[in-house]
């Protein structure tokens, strides 16, 4: 039987070759990664290259921004998609919140203009503009807009991951419609996308039920006039049992301790 050694001699030489090449590599600069991300044809580099680019100094460079804009928009292979999303979403430049609106309405766009979105890169479409909503980065200007498409997404969207970002993003939306949306969500089959609802109803109201849609529809029915009114609020049993770095770590050294020996002494 031949030893394993004399096989393995030519291999170990080859992936040593590799990693000297890799080594002295010479570096591409942001501008010769974009010319790689979106004239490759192989679609990993394109996608490394966009990758490259969203974590240097340069993304926020019109040219970059554009660039993502692009391979956001028309690229076919969903991760580099995902990727240029994201790279928008660090830039916090507001053609980014455009670009998603585009892509989930791709529908009321041109074909050559917008390609049509998978689940995943509806996901991160709606995650950027989520974001841009939780954070008051939403300009006047679309805030109609991303109103009108969140609500679409929390209602229609097949992927729940979009859902989910739907309903977290309509915290910026206060108003008896969306209230009513996310309470009609609460009856979802996804329970990542029932609890982000409840935690935006209580973001918007101040009040909590706990995820059920029945006593959600009967609070609104007698509190439709004065629904935001103690909006900010955080109801006594959503508070979180501690209030400060050393109560946290005491607190959760309790948990584990009572789950690694449950019934033990408090």
């Amino acid at each position: 039987m031949p030893m394993a050694g004399c096989h393995d001699g030519p291999l170990l030489e080859m992936k040593l070759d590799r990693a000297v090449q890799k080594v002295f590599e010479p570096q591409h600069s942001a501008q010769q990664n974009m010319l790689v991300a979106v004239s490759a044809e192989d679609p990993d580099a394109r996608r490394r290259a966009v990758t490259e680019i969203s974590k240097s100094n340069q993304r926020n460079r019109d040219w970059a921004v554009r660039g993502f804009m692009a391979i956001a928009l028309l690229e076919t292979d969903p991760q580099t998609r995902c990727v240029a999303l994201r790279g928008l979403g660090r830039t916090h430049d507001p053609r980014g919140l455009e670009t998603a609106l585009k892509i989930l309405n791709f529908n009321e766009h041109p074909a050559e203009q917008v390609w049509p979105p998978v689940d995943l890169v509806r996901w991160d479409a709606t995650k950027l503009i989520a974001d841009a909503a939780v954070a008051g980065r939403v300009p006047e200007d679309l805030h109609a807009e991303v109103r009108r498409t969140l609500l679409a997404r929390l209602a229609s969207d097949t992927d729940r991951h979009a859902r989910r970002e739907a309903a977290r993003g309509l915290v910026c939306c206060p108003d008896e419609e969306v209230l009513a949306a996310l309470v009609a969500g609460l009856r979802d089959q996804d329970f990542a996308v029932t609890h982000e609802c409840e935690c935006t109803l209580v973001a918007l109201t101040g009040e909590t039920h706990h995820g059920n849609p029945f006593a959600w529809e009967q609070w609104l029915a007698e509190h439709h006039a004065a629904a935001f009114v103690k909006a900010g609020n955080v109801p006594e049993s959503r508070q979180p049992p501690y209030r400060n770095g050393v109560e946290w770590v005491a607190y959760e050294t309790q948990q584990l301790v009572q789950w690694l020996w449950p019934g033990s002494a408090d």
